[in-house]
């Protein structure tokens, strides 16, 4: 009850302070009902069969206030400097607590046909547009998705016209500053017929931050349109994260998604993605690393609205220490959405007896011409490959993390991001020199 009136508390305040919501009517509703879905449902409990595996009650454990643009007015861009990044994009949006600073960032010379706004300027200037982008429905997602509506400040609101196509990847830096804080960042995308992006959405703390990030990324994809997703959560251990996408494909569009997962204390991410129009497709990928006491759970819900839509799934987990992993991947087929492709597979690494996976592959499916398949795996390092690593004079740590990353690597391998590679095989390997050490390998 702590966590309830601790979020219901702080979004009706932040509903009386908000400028942009005395301006819309339209803005004022949607907040009031986020804000009262908040009150009436609270946090959702293990009681819950989506949330049976993830306990939020810890949330409620803290005392946190709802960050305001002055709590990272401290932050300069030395501060960002010292962070390994994983992206080396020339477009970059920072947030700070939630909050855009654009002296932080570089947009240099959008491509004509795409803008890229502060949400909060929107509310400021243009509340009916932004209510107008926005259309959330309140009931959709979990109570987490009203009360990050509920407390809407800022955010980033892509746009892009039809037939552009923008070749730098767009960076967003999603920064955690300052201690016990709750932040709500949001992310809306709105891509016209045939144009593409590349988005990576990164989440990453400075020393000492703690509190708890709610974010919303909602994309919508016109025809032809493709959005190439890449969502890295990287946060501090003293930190909790709950991020809903939700994303919708029309006709013969795309949405490809690598969603990372390594920081955090309590990690939990829900995609959503709706393919609404004949020839629309996804790929989602995954890869969560958790050690210590760390819990990270993803849930993915991809719905085929309609027939000839396809989509490929797959999710890696490395679970070490006492940590605890959670992937729940359901695919539904709606009546009559016939020759659909669906494939879906979850595999994962425990690298310590104490760690725990619980994986839950679904299908629900309403049409009989399709092709449809899941699977799940869970096993441990390959004694007889690390044996040999080895004899072959590897160190033992250097071996178990050769192998711990050739089983990360079927995901990141289709990340076409230089960047974000040598920012993983720091991560798993202590240094950006796996080419050498294959070399060494192959040498007789």
């Amino acid at each position: 009850m702590a966590a309830l009136a601790m979020v219901a508390g702080a979004a009706l305040a932040a509903l009386d302070a908000a400028p942009g919501a005395a301006r819309s009517q339209r803005l004022g509703a949607l907040r009031l009902a986020a804000a009262a879905r908040v009150r009436e449902e609270g946090l959702p409990t293990v009681a819950d069969e989506h949330w049976k595996y993830t306990n939020v009650s810890r949330l409620g454990e803290r005392a946190l206030r709802a960050a305001s643009a002055h709590d990272g007015a401290g932050v300069s861009a030395t501060d960002l400097g010292a962070l390994r990044l994983s992206s080396d994009g020339a477009l970059r949006v920072v947030l700070v607590n939630g909050c855009v600073r654009a002296e932080l960032g570089d947009l240099g010379a959008l491509p004509k046909g795409m803008r890229v706004r502060s949400m909060a300027a929107l509310l400021e200037h243009d509340p009916e547009r932004l209510a107008a982008l926005l259309d959330t429905d309140v009931e959709a997602g979990s109570t987490f998705q009203a009360l990050n509506t509920a407390l809407l400040g800022d955010g980033v609101v892509i746009e892009l016209d039809n037939d552009v196509v923008v070749r730098e990847p767009l960076h967003v830096v999603m920064l955690g500053a300052a201690s016990d804080l709750l932040r709500v960042p949001r992310v809306l995308v709105r891509a016209g017929r045939h144009s593409e992006l590349r988005l990576v959405e990164e989440y990453v703390s400075l020393d000492g931050a703690s509190g708890f990030t709610n974010s919303v990324c909602e994309a919508t994809l016109g025809a032809g349109a493709t959005l190439f997703h890449h969502r890295l959560a990287n946060e501090a251990l003293h930190n909790n994260h709950v991020g809903r996408v939700a994303v919708q494909v029309e006709e013969h569009g795309n949405y490809v998604s690598d969603s990372l997962a390594f920081g955090g204390d309590l990690t939990r991410v829900d995609i959503d993605v709706n393919l609404v129009g004949r020839g629309a497709r996804c790929r989602l990928n995954g890869l969560f690393v958790a050690d210590g006491q760390q819990h990270v759970d993803h849930h993915t819900r991809i719905e085929h609205r309609v027939g000839d839509t396809h989509s490929a799934e797959l999710y890696r987990g490395i679970l070490d220490g006492r940590s605890r992993g959670v992937f729940n991947g359901k695919v539904l087929v709606a009546r009559d959405a016939q020759q659909i492709t669906a494939q879906q597979a979850s595999n994962n690494l425990l690298l310590s007896r104490h760690a725990e996976i619980d994986t839950k592959p679904e299908l629900e499916i309403y049409a009989d011409d399709v092709s449809c398949s899941h699977g799940a795996t869970v096993g441990e390092l390959d004694a007889a490959a690390l044996f040999y690593l080895r004899s072959r004079g590897v160190p033992a740590a250097d071996a178990r993390a050769l192998l711990t990353y050739a089983f990360a690597e079927k995901i990141v391998d289709e990340i076409p991001l230089p960047g974000v590679r040598r920012w993983l095989e720091t991560r798993f390997l202590g240094h950006t020199q796996l080419s050498q050490l294959h070399s060494s390998l192959e040498s007789p």
